[in-house]
């Protein structure tokens, strides 16, 4: 038997319990938030997306078909990372190679590729390192999902408002307020493989306004024996991986409102010991540990200058480490070492004005320091001492300094012209101008028709500066995208958007001999469709559906690039209305590997168990993810030995999760 199956099993005795624990009837609890599911669609894309103020989201945001997954859905469907949220999105995927989650989507996604083409922020802080451009969306994320208030995904470039790395569209993650929690809240959970997590969280609104959100948590896991068909060799342990696929982690969030003045911050320490052989040079089943360490200070203020002149300000400041620690394929120094850390920080100043009618002016200016990126490699000796020969070192930094100006003109009852620009100019590059211009039409209350143009860009980071030297560019990309979404009703809402991206010049081997140029061009078009609605009865529904056509710089298929994405969730009270059930099915069409072999398409199914309401305190959930077992790979970023099969990773079976909270 699996080792898979063998860990699920001590989940199973959980079941009962945590069924009995959702039975009771007591009162719901008060938490005074608001329940956003009961939102009207047309108000609900209205509230805060991606901006903290609501002009300024209005203006930027306004030509975008917004996917908005609230704390109810969170809970309802039994997410647990950002990565589960990103699944259950339109158009978009995650892949994993047992290190880190990566995302894709509208014909982006190269396996180990790092989620730096799509802007992840938290409260409008931006999220990525600014040694790799990565963000982190599974475990080694910044927040624990139960301080999510709703996730928010703008397809499209956001490179008027954001600049760098807002090529493919934008994830904003709000997170909770105190007043929401309302309580001191312990939470238990556990799950298949040993996975435990722990946390404690406070929120309170005060009687003078103030709001404060305090967490801490941790989790341990410690995973399971994999087998990998590639090594089974009796040299490589018959291809099993054994005890080298833990995973733990440390976090803390804290956030103070009052007023106009926002302070948050958050800290995250995550170590993986990665069970795939991750490099070429790696030695299979023995220990590669790699630890992130992230964290961030973001402070905002808004106000009102006079009747006509709003101001949003905010200051922020970064901090990421790496370490790896790896046993390589070499008797002289058999052991490896990556060290790497950043810093940075900004000062981002936004103005709306409405001194003309019938006109939205947004303009502001941001400056950003990355006054600090180290990487370094290192090789040791048998007996711990470090080949100072072979050891790299390897310091950069850039400032970067920012101009934007949009406007949103409604020239007509029905019209609207929306139109930005942004100018961005870093310390060791040209400037890059990003605009767009977006015209908005509302034949009747009920249908809202968009299309837009816009261009954007991504500056080469240190790891691309460290490995392409000054072959290091910016990449670019034009975008054309038009959204059609029409209420069916006040609870029903259909939303189509067809798109082309041209990305261009992309780092490529000219030469297939690692002569690097940014020469490289490629072309993405698509179609997505999706269905919302909800009921008196409490059913809440979203379906969704993806055709996406991309094609690489060679002009053939792209890479773990799947023609078709198939999204299915319903959420309803079971009979009695005291337990509710989330129903998730996702399917991942068919997707070519690294050596252009075809993975087949794969249907997935999720179920999830929640009380409806709280008992003397005490919320619970039960969780079944892949519930039927499926056997299922991924594309894996693994190259370096063809034929092998390992251009792709078995992901897990089926897997249990049991969440407990108290509310003192």
């Amino acid at each position: 038997m699996s080792s898979r199956r063998q860990g699920s099993r001590p989940l199973l005795g959980v079941l009962a319990m945590t069924l009995v624990l959702c039975l009771p009837t007591g009162t719901a609890r008060a938490t005074g938030e608001e329940d956003l599911s009961a939102v009207p669609f047309a108000q609900l894309v209205q509230r805060e997306v991606v901006s903290a103020s609501t002009l300024v989201r209005q203006i930027s945001d306004s030509p975008s078909a917004v996917a908005i997954v609230t704390a109810e859905d969170i809970r309802a469907y039994g997410y647990r990372s950002i990565a589960d949220v990103i699944n259950g999105m339109r158009g978009l995927y995650t892949t994993g190679d047992r290190r880190y989650a990566y995302m894709g989507g509208r014909g982006f996604g190269a396996p180990g590729d790092y989620t730096g083409r799509i802007m992840v922020l938290i409260d409008g802080y931006v999220t990525q390192d600014s040694l790799f451009n990565q963000a982190y969306i599974d475990e080694s994320g910044l927040l624990d999902l139960a301080l999510v208030e709703r996730v928010e995904y703008v397809p499209g470039t956001g490179s008027v408002t954001y600049g760098n790395n807002a090529m493919l569209g934008i994830i904003n993650i709000v997170t909770r307020k105190g007043g929401s929690l309302n309580a001191l809240q312990l939470s238990t959970e556990a799950g298949s493989h040993d996975a435990y997590r722990q946390r404690v969280s406070y929120g309170k609104r005060f009687e003078n306004g103030a709001d404060v959100v305090l967490s801490a948590s941790s989790y341990d896991a410690a995973g399971q024996n994999l087998y990998f068909p590639a090594y089974d060799t009796p040299a490589t342990n018959g291809g099993w991986a054994n005890g080298i696929d833990g995973e733990r982690n440390k976090r803390f969030f804290g956030k103070f409102s009052y007023e106009g003045l926002v302070v948050e911050a958050g800290y995250v320490d995550r170590q993986k010991t990665v069970p795939t052989k991750a490099t070429a040079y790696s030695v299979f089943n023995t220990p590669f540990t790699i630890d992130d360490a992230n964290g961030y200070l973001n402070a905002s203020y808004e106000t009102d200058i006079g009747l006509y002149l709003y101001s949003a300000s905010r200051f922020y400041f970064g901090h990421y480490a790496h370490e790896g620690h790896r046993v390589i394929d070499d008797l002289t120094t058999p052991y490896a070492q990556r060290k790497h850390r950043a810093e940075w920080w900004g000062l981002d100043q936004k103005f709306v004005g409405k001194w003309f009618a019938n006109h939205s002016i947004l303009f502001g200016m941001e400056y950003r320091n990355d006054f600090s990126q180290y990487l370094s490699r290192a090789y040791f000796y048998p007996d711990g001492t470090i080949d100072s020969a072979s050891r790299v070192r390897e310091n950069y930094a850039r400032n970067t300094t920012s101009v934007y100006v949009a406007d949103e003109y409604r020239f007509h009852d029905r019209w609207r012209l929306n139109v930005g620009a942004r100018f961005d100019k870093a310390s060791d590059l040209d400037g890059n101008w990003s605009p767009r211009v977006a015209l908005i039409f509302q034949p009747d209350f009920r249908t809202t028709l968009k299309a837009s143009y816009s261009e954007a860009f991504r500056m080469p980071n240190a790891d691309d500066r460290s490995f392409y030297g000054t072959q290091a560019m910016p990449e670019y990309v034009k975008a054309k995208e038009f959204v059609a979404q029409h209420d069916l009703d006040r609870r029903m809402r259909l939303t189509g958007t067809v798109y082309e991206y041209r990305r261009m010049d992309q780092m490529i081997d000219v030469t297939g001999n690692g002569d690097y140029a940014a020469v490289g061009n490629s072309r993405s078009r698509g179609l997505e469709l999706e269905f919302e609605a909800r009921w008196d009865n409490g059913v809440r529904l979203r379906s969704s559906g993806a055709w996406q056509d991309a094609r690489d710089t060679t002009g053939q298929d792209a890479v773990n690039s799947p023609n078709v994405l198939g999204k299915f969730q319903i959420t309803a009270p079971l009979p009695g209305d005291w337990l509710r059930a989330g129903l998730e099915t996702q399917y991942l069409g068919a997707r070519l590997t690294a050596e252009r072999r075809r993975l087949g398409g794969v249907a997935l199914a999720n179920l999830t168990f929640t009380n409806a309401r709280s008992w003397h305190g005490v919320t619970a959930s039960f969780s079944v993810r892949n519930l039927f077992d499926r056997d299922y790979e991924v594309v894996s970023p693994f190259t370096w030995a063809p034929g092998t099969g390992i251009d792709s990773l078995r992901m897990d079976g089926r897997t249990y999760w049991v969440q407990l909270n108290l509310d003192l």
